[in-house]
C-alpha cells in the first residue's frame, strides 16, 4: 500500500529556490517517450538529454528537462539584485552540456535529480554576480539526522574557511564558478589545451614534469601492434588499442598523428585516442607529439554507443569496469616507456579494478614533523587494499566525504590531483615528500577540477521502466524496514534511521525528501552520508583494515591531509582517526545512488556483476566472467578483446552485465586448491596464507605477483575470482530478508535514479 502523501504545505521551498531560476531553459516540456525492452527509449519517468559530455562551450542547445506536474516560475532574477536573464543558448549565462531538472511538485514520488550539484543548478542563467547559496553539503553535521528516517554518522568540513591558511580560495559567485568549472574541464577533457596527464601536469615539457618522463612519443604508441604479434598495423588498430586495454572512446576529439604526419600540420593527428589518454599540448595550443595517460583510465566506463541513444556510449565519470592498466604498461615496456617500471607496482590483477588506493604509500613521507615509531611500524605494516571499484563523479556533489570509507572529506581536493601533479613537484621533496612546486600545482588545480567533476549528472535508464512497480520500489525503498520484527534479520540492527534503503543511502522521492520525518530539510535529497559500521555491512575488510590508526594518524601530517586545519573543528584529515570519528565505528561510506544502474559492478571492490544479486545475497557466485566484446573473423584468436559494452551485453533485468559462472576446476583460467576449493565456497588455504602476507605489509601484494606474458595470462584477469585477496563478495545481506517481489520493485525504482 503507498504511505498517504504528505501535504502541499510542506514543499520544498528551498530546493526550488536552487532550482526554479533555470525554468526558462526550457519553454516546452518534452513529449513523453516511452520504449520497450528491446530498444533504448527515453525513460517516461526521467526525460532525457546528453549529460556526461566533458566539454564546456559556453553556446549551445539546450537539453531536455524532466516531466513534471509541478507548476513554477521563470523568474531568473540574481540574488544580488539583476535583472532578469532569459535562460536558453543565447544566454551569456547558459552552459551546455546542461541537465535541468524540473523541480517537482512536492508529493510526486519518481524523480530525480540524477546527481550533478545543487549549487550548479543554482547558477545555470543567472548572472556572473549572483552569489552562492549553502551548499546543501554543509548541512550535513552532527544532528541533522537524529530521531529522522534518514541517517547521517560522517560529517561535512570546510577545509577552505580560512583561504589564507589553505592558501586554496572559494567560488563566492556564479561567474567564478563557471570559470573554475571551465578550467576543470579542461584539465580533465582529453587533448584539450590546458589538459593534464599522469605525472605531467598541463606542460609536459617543462622541467618540473621531468621533461615529459611520465608521457611516450606518439611514434612508439604507433608501434603497439609489432608487441602484439601482427606483421603489420592492422587497419583497425585505433579500436584493438580501445577493446586491449579497456580503454573507450569519448565524445570529443583525441587525436594523434601516424606514422609521418605533422601534428600541427593535421590538428593533432588522423588517429584517434580512446580517453585513456590524451594528446597534450602546451599553452598556446601548440600539439606536442606526446601522449600521457588520463585520469578517465580509471573513472569512465562505457555502455552502448552514442547511436544507441542520449547519454550513451562513455560513461563520463562512471568508475571504469573495463581497464586493464598493467597490460598497457606491459606492452609499452620493450618499447621504452620508462613509467612501464610502474607494472611492479601492479595497479590491478583484475581487469576493471584499480589499486589507486594505495595512495597511503605517500604517506610515508609526512610535510610535517616526522612520525613516531610506532606510526611508522604501522604504515609499514597496513598491507594493501587491493582493487577497487571507483566511486562515480557523478554523485560527488551529494557526498560529504570522498572514497569507499570515507578516508577524507569531500572539500580536500589535494589527494583528487596526486596523479597529475608533476612529476619532480610529486617526487622532488628532499625527503621524498611534496616540493612547494607540487604543492602549489595542487593548491592551483585541485579546485578547479573538483568544482568541475561535482557538476556532472548521471546517465538516463536507456530502456522502458514501469512506472507503476517503480513507484511501489519508491516507497519499498524509503520505507520498508529490513529489522522489522517479523523479518527476523539475522544481521546485527544500526538502529539508524528508519531501516529501511534509505536509512544509509538517502531520499530521492520528492514525496520523502520534503517530509521531516526523513529529512531535516530539503536540501539534503540524494546526499549520502553514512558509514556503516563493518558488523552491519559485512563486506570484505581489507581496505578498511588495511587503511588503520596509523595510516590515518600519517595521512594528517601529509599535504593532502590539510595538516593547515590540524586540531581545528574544520579539520580535513583523514575523517576515521579516532580523535575525530569519536564513537563512530569503522565500517564503508554508503553511497548515493544516482545514475545507479550504469555503475556496475558493485560493492566497494566491484565483487558483484549486477544489483539483483546485491539484493539476493544467496544468488551470488564465487568465481564469474563478464562476456567479451567478440573479435572481427578474420582476427579471431589473434586479438585480445575487452568486455562487451554493447547494450545486448547489459542485463536489464538484473540491472548490470551479463556473465559466465566458472567452476572450480583446470581448464577455465583457475587453479584447483590453489585459486579455490572444488565443492566448497570457502577460500583455499593456499589464498588465507597469502591473505595473511598481503594484510600485513605494506606493498606486498603489488610486487608479489607474476608478470604477464602470455595472451592465456591476458583473458584470466577478466576473470573475477570473489577467493583472492580483497575480492570477497560477502556483505549487504540485509537485504536477504526481502522478498522476490519486493527486490524487483526497487530494482525498477533505481533505475530512475
Amino acid at each position: 500500500m503507498l504511505r498517504p502523501r504528505p501535504t502541499a504545505s510542506r514543499c520544498s521551498l528551498a530546493l526550488a529556490a536552487l532550482l526554479l531560476p533555470a525554468l526558462a531553459c526550457g519553454d516546452t516540456p518534452p513529449a513523453e517517450t516511452t520504449g520497450t525492452g528491446d530498444s533504448p527509449a527515453t525513460d517516461p519517468t526521467t526525460g532525457g538529454g546528453p549529460t556526461t559530455d566533458g566539454a564546456l562551450p559556453t553556446t549551445g542547445e539546450p537539453t531536455s528537462g524532466d516531466p513534471s506536474s509541478s507548476e513554477g516560475t521563470s523568474d531568473s532574477s540574481s540574488s544580488s539584485g539583476g535583472e532578469p536573464v532569459g535562460c536558453d543558448a543565447s544566454s551569456p549565462y547558459y552552459v551546455e552540456p546542461y541537465f535541468d531538472p524540473t523541480p517537482p511538485a512536492p508529493d510526486e514520488l519518481l524523480w530525480s535529480s540524477h546527481g550533478g550539484w545543487a549549487l550548479w543548478d543554482f547558477c545555470q542563467c543567472k548572472p556572473d554576480d549572483t552569489v552562492l547559496p549553502e551548499d546543501p553539503r554543509a548541512m550535513v553535521q552532527p544532528g541533522v539526522g537524529d530521531g529522522r528516517a534518514v541517517a547521517f554518522n560522517a560529517f561535512w568540513k570546510n577545509c577552505h574557511v580560512d583561504p589564507e591558511l589553505v592558501k586554496e580560495v572559494g567560488a563566492p559567485k556564479c561567474g567564478e564558478l563557471r570559470e573554475r568549472a571551465k578550467r576543470g574541464s579542461a584539465l580533465l577533457t582529453p587533448s584539450s589545451i590546458g589538459a593534464g596527464a599522469l605525472f605531467s601536469g598541463t606542460e609536459p615539457q617543462d622541467i618540473s614534469a621531468g621533461f615529459g618522463i611520465a608521457t611516450f612519443p606518439a611514434t612508439q604508441y604507433n608501434k603497439l601492434w609489432q608487441i602484439w604479434g601482427f606483421q603489420s598495423r592492422p587497419d583497425n588498430f585505433d579500436e584493438l588499442v580501445s577493446q586491449r586495454y579497456g580503454a573507450p572512446f569519448g565524445p570529443t576529439p583525441n587525436p594523434y598523428p601516424l606514422p609521418g604526419e605533422d601534428p600541427n600540420l593535421t590538428d593533432g593527428g588522423s588517429g584517434r585516442l580512446p580517453q585513456f589518454f590524451t594528446h597534450l599540448r602546451e599553452p598556446d595550443g601548440t600539439w606536442t607529439g606526446k601522449i600521457g595517460i588520463t585520469c578517465q583510465g580509471c573513472h569512465s566506463g562505457s555502455i552502448g554507443t552514442p547511436d544507441d541513444g542520449p547519454g550513451l556510449g562513455l560513461m563520463l565519470g562512471s568508475g571504469s569496469p573495463l581497464a586493464d592498466h598493467n597490460l598497457f604498461l606491459r606492452d609499452m615496456l620493450p618499447l621504452g616507456y620508462l613509467a612501464s617500471a610502474a607494472t611492479i607496482a601492479n595497479l590491478n590483477r583484475t581487469r576493471g579494478v584499480n589499486n589507486a588506493s594505495d595512495v597511503n604509500l605517500a604517506f610515508l613521507f609526512p610535510d610535517e614533523e616526522g612520525y613516531d615509531l610506532q606510526t611508522l611500524w604501522g604504515v609499514l605494516t597496513s598491507g594493501s587494499t587491493a582493487g577497487m571499484n571507483t566511486p562515480s563523479w557523478w554523485n560527488m556533489g551529494h557526498r560529504a566525504l570522498k572514497f569507499v570509507d570515507g578516508t577524507f572529506p569531500m572539500d580536500a581536493p589535494r589527494v583528487d590531483m596526486v596523479f597529475y601533479t608533476p612529476f619532480f613537484g610529486l617526487f622532488g621533496g628532499i625527503l621524498g615528500q611534496l616540493s612547494e612546486s607540487g604543492q602549489d600545482w595542487m593548491r592551483q588545480h585541485g579546485p578547479d577540477a573538483n568544482d568541475w567533476i561535482v557538476t556532472l549528472k548521471a546517465p538516463r535508464y536507456p530502456f522502458a521502466i514501469d512506472e507503476g512497480l517503480a513507484g511501489s520500489g519508491a516507497v519499498f525503498f524509503h520505507t520498508l524496514d529490513l529489522w522489522a520484527p517479523e523479518r527476523n534479520n539475522p544481521v546485527k540492527n544500526p538502529k539508524a534511521g528508519n531501516g529501511s534503503c534509505s536509512s544509509c543511502h538517502g531520499a530521492y522521492s520528492p514525496r520523502f525528501f520534503n517530509d521531516p520525518a526523513w529529512l531535516a530539510r530539503p536540501e539534503l535529497e540524494g546526499v549520502a552520508s553514512y558509514i556503516t559500521p563493518l558488523d552491519v555491512i559485512g563486506t570484505d575488510p581489507v581496505r578498511m583494515e588495511t587503511n588503520n590508526e596509523a595510516v590515518q594518524v600519517a595521512g594528517a601530517k601529509n599535504f593532502f591531509g590539510y595538516p593547515e586545519t590540524a586540531g581545528t573543528d574544520q579539520d580535513c584529515g583523514p575523517q576515521n582517526r579516532e580523535d575525530l570519528r569519536g564513537d563512530r565505528e569503522l565500517g564503508y561510506l554508503a553511497p548515493p545512488l544516482h545514475g545507479v544502474w550504469a555503475t556496475a559492478p558493485y560493492l566497494h571492490n566491484g565483487s558483484v556483476p549486477n544489483v539483483w544479486e546485491i539484493l539476493k545475497p544467496s544468488e551470488r557466485k564465487n568465481i564469474w566472467l563478464r562476456l567479451s566484446t567478440p573479435p572481427r573473423p578474420d582476427q579471431a584468436g589473434d586479438v585480445v578483446m575487452g568486455y562487451d559494452t554493447r547494450l545486448s551485453a547489459y542485463d536489464a533485468e538484473k540491472v548490470g552485465w551479463y556473465y559466465q559462472e566458472l567452476a572450480c576446476e583446470a581448464g577455465v583460467g583457475v587453479t584447483p586448491y590453489i585459486d579455490c576449493s572444488p565443492g566448497s565456497d570457502n577460500d583455499p588455504l593456499a589464498q588465507l596464507l597469502l591473505s595473511t602476507l598481503y594484510s600485513n605489509f605494506i606493498g606486498v601484494w603489488n610486487i608479489l605477483y607474476p608478470p604477464i606474458l602470455t595472451e592465456e595470462q591476458m583473458e584470466e584477469r577478466k576473470i573475477y575470482n570473489t577467493h583472492m585477496h580483497g575480492q570477497g563478495n560477502e556483505g549487504h545481506e540485509f537485504t536477504s530478508v526481502l522478498t522476490d517481489d519486493e527486490r524487483l520493485a526497487i530494482l525498477e525504482y533505481l533505475k530512475t535514479l
